[in-house]
């Protein structure tokens, strides 16, 4: 599909290097993320400070320690933490904020991933549509986006879309020529499997897929033999990444989400589509500076860019390309998908394809669009390059008079059927802005296809991808407001006494969660610091301080039922004392934690066992009745085997308790339960004097074990051994790759 104009591309070939990309990249980064180049400042807007962070320093800190970070003790009373996937415990770029300090490292994490992106994308566009420019235009275009920076939130994200096109690069080769190609495309999409992030995931192999089935021009023999190649490499990108897959899989079927979980929230609204032109059009401004469509809170952008989208319909309409009607097909069904009910299309996918429930949002379908769009937006200086200079001209003024009339069409919408939440002060400028751009951009086209001399081509080229991307960096107010590193830095939260692992733990009320959710604040260190002192979301974690509640996309089906309970307020205060609630958020003061002191420890014995099952264990937990000082709710099915009754000489001698284990020293005149207060999951195993014991959950989501008369030594383990299972898996694929790799070199075909 390559097709070259010697009297255009051959004079701008030369300038316009993966190289060039890099740098121009380098700059706009340099000069809207100035202090997150220095590391003087970090993330922390939304999930950057309530997630992204606390799962880093997290990972960075066990890590550091010399253990696996299976098990987090500190949310949720307790739940898998490298089986969360986006966690990114396994990706191995992780290694950047694990060996360097945060949160700078952090900060270099996903400067390094934009360029990955923009790198991977050049060449994908430049294997696909020949030319430099078009693929500068393309890698530009993906990596410097409204949906790419605000994804820096996220860290999984990021690098899940950065290595998007290398994965469907791989494919691409792998499928047609196989040797060490197939295997550096394996080990590209083991990358980006391990970053965590399953819709962009599905979206690439989609994309792959796609691509490589609507080919007509492949002989039969080579479509077998291709898709031979395709099949053998997802299964080899399954084993590369079984190490957390299967953690993954296994927490998924114990997890509080299925594939009926994905509904209609958070949609792309159907104006949505204005915001490619005008990206201020009913979006609501907030304290912090970020405006947001009120409709769906998952992505501030999705704004392109207007000259990619200029770029991109020109394709469309003019190149008759297989390939680049079917991105075309592809950008417009990401639309579709993302409108949710209001698409239709979503509703009957779903039905046939189950898996794409698990996608949380149907607006996270635009990463479809973005993607296709930028490579439309490649592929359409290739077909520029290759006209007439008039005929170019042409091509380019009937789009681009259609994209200027809908930025009109949008002002007058946004003028006649204002939304209360309308900014005009921010909206005119902004839409008036996206029309000079588009101006100026088809004017420094046109002065590029007449220039005859190359140098001065490349210096209008050159002045057209920086005014791109001056537009994408300026289309909105900051996406990602940052605040300094030292905001980061150790800050206990206002308590009379920390809670601590195995002692006790912090909740916060329902009143003071629900205060939480709204709070604003327009200074970022004060607005974070408040986070902080609060405990919200995953802020726990910088402190090692056990909560009761989290904030991480799979929980345990069980324990979730439990902070439902919670978080409703209908809870008696007999469930906050079981689980050793000694802080608890003031309902009617901010940063104010009141002392409790009735909380029980982490771990009781003696109790008598009620059998009943899960859902009268879940009512008695809701009652005024529950009382978990006297008796321990068992499953049904565990009355044949527990003989323990009550008993009330039972003690607990001492109690020792790390990340994935908890040792009891316990005695007991007749046969007891010893019921601890952590979240049940299978991979915990009981032993009592070094012999494997039953382990119960106990209070429908916690943990018991029968415990023999006398002196014993109790030992809870966390043995997770889908991951070892999956390591196994993983190192054997790892050393397939290393073989293969070699025999390709010594063959010649490297």
């Amino acid at each position: 599909m390559k097709v070259d104009s010697p009297d255009t591309r051959d004079g701008l070939d030369s300038w316009f290097s993966a190289g060039w990309l890099m740098l121009v990249l380098g700059l706009l980064l340099l000069v809207f993320y100035p202090e997150i180049v220095a590391g003087t400042h970090a993330f922390f807007y939304r999930d950057a400070g309530l997630f992204s962070y606390p799962a880093a320093y997290y990972l960075h800190d066990t890590l550091r320690s010399g253990q696996w970070p299976l098990w987090n003790p500190y949310s949720n009373c307790g739940l898998p933490f490298l089986a969360q996937w986006n966690t990114l415990a396994l990706y191995p770029l992780s290694i950047i904020y694990v060996l360097l300090p945060l949160p700078a490292s952090l900060n270099y994490f996903l400067i390094g991933h934009i360029l990955l992106a923009g790198g991977g994308m050049w060449a994908l566009a430049r294997h696909w549509f020949g030319g430099r420019l078009g693929a500068g235009v393309a890698g530009l275009a993906f990596a410097w986006n409204g949906l790419t920076l605000h994804c820096l939130m996220w860290p999984c994200h990021t690098a899940a879309l950065a290595w998007m096109p290398w994965v469907i690069l791989g494919c691409d080769r792998a499928a047609r020529q196989g040797g060490a190609s197939f295997f550096w495309a394996a080990l590209a999409g083991a990358c980006q499997m391990t970053t965590g992030s399953p819709e962009v995931i599905l979206l690439t192999w989609l994309v792959a897929g796609a691509t490589f089935l609507f080919n007509p021009l492949r002989r039969r023999v080579e479509f077998i033999s291709g898709l031979g190649r395709l099949l053998f490499l997802a299964l080899l990108v399954s084993a590369l990444s079984a190490a957390q897959l299967l953690p993954w899989l296994d927490l998924l079927a114990h997890g509080d989400r299925s594939s009926a979980f994905g509904g209609g929230d958070w949609s792309l609204p159907p104006w949505g589509l204005a915001n490619f032109l005008v990206p201020l059009f009913h979006a609501e401004g907030s304290a912090s500076g970020v405006f947001m469509q009120s409709e769906q809170q998952w992505t501030s952008s999705y704004y392109v860019g207007v000259l990619p989208l200029l770029l991109a319909a020109v394709a469309a309409a003019r190149w008759r390309r297989p390939r680049v009607l079917l991105l075309a097909a592809l950008a417009l069904a990401g639309v579709l998908l993302a409108l949710g009910d209001a698409g239709v299309i979503l509703a009957l996918l779903k039905r046939v394809c189950p898996l794409l429930g698990f996608i949380r949002y149907p607006v996270k379908f635009i990463v479809l669009t973005v993607f296709c769009l930028s490579l439309l937006a490649g592929a359409g200086v290739a077909w520029l390059e290759t006209q007439p200079s008039a005929r170019a001209w042409r091509g380019l003024a009937l789009p681009g008079g259609w994209l200027a009339l809908g930025i009109m069409l949008v002002l007058a919408a946004s003028l006649r059927f204002p939304f209360p939440s309308d900014d005009p002060a921010a909206l005119w400028p902004n839409a008036l802005a996206r029309l000079a751009v588009l101006a100026g951009g088809i004017l420094l086209l046109s002065l590029m296809f007449r220039a005859a001399r190359p140098p001065s081509r490349a210096l209008l080229a050159a002045a057209f991808l920086i005014l791109t991307g001056l537009d994408a960096g300026t289309h909105a107010p900051r996406q990602n407001p940052a605040v300094v590193a030292r905001a980061y830095d150790p800050y206990p939260p206002p308590m009379s006494r920390l809670p601590r692992l195995g002692e006790s733990r912090a909740m916060l009320s329902p009143a003071a969660a629900a205060t939480m959710e709204h709070l604003v604040n327009p200074d970022p260190l004060r607005f974070y610091l408040g986070q902080r002192a609060e405990l919200f979301g995953d802020c726990n974690l910088l402190e090692r301080i056990p909560k009761v509640d989290g904030f991480f996309s799979l929980h345990l089906a069980w324990q979730q039922d439990v902070a439902g309970l919670l978080r409703a307020g209908n809870a008696p205060a007999q469930l906050p004392e079981f689980l050793g609630v000694s802080q608890l958020a003031s309902p009617t003061r901010l940063f104010v934690w009141d002392a409790q002191t009735n909380f029980m420890p982490f771990a009781t014995i003696g109790q008598q066992p009620i059998f009943a099952e899960d859902s009268a264990a879940l009512a008695a937990l809701a009652s005024a009745g529950f009382a978990p000082r006297q008796s321990v709710y068992l499953p049904a099915a565990a009355r044949v085997r527990v003989q323990a009754g009550a008993c009330a000489d039972a003690r607990i001698l001492s109690s020792r308790q790390t990340p994935s284990e908890c040792v009891f020293d316990t005695v007991s005149a007749a046969p007891a339960m010893l019921v601890v207060a952590q979240s049940y999951y299978h991979c915990w195993q009981a032993e009592v004097d070094g012999k494997r014991a039953p382990l119960w959950r106990a209070n429908y989501a916690f943990q018991a074990v029968e415990v023999p008369p006398g002196w014993h030594e109790v030992r809870l383990a966390y043995v997770d051994r889908a991951f070892r299972y999956g390591a196994a898996i993983s190192i054997a694929g790892l050393g397939l790759c290393a073989a293969g790799l070699l025999r390709a070199r010594r063959s010649g075909n490297a």
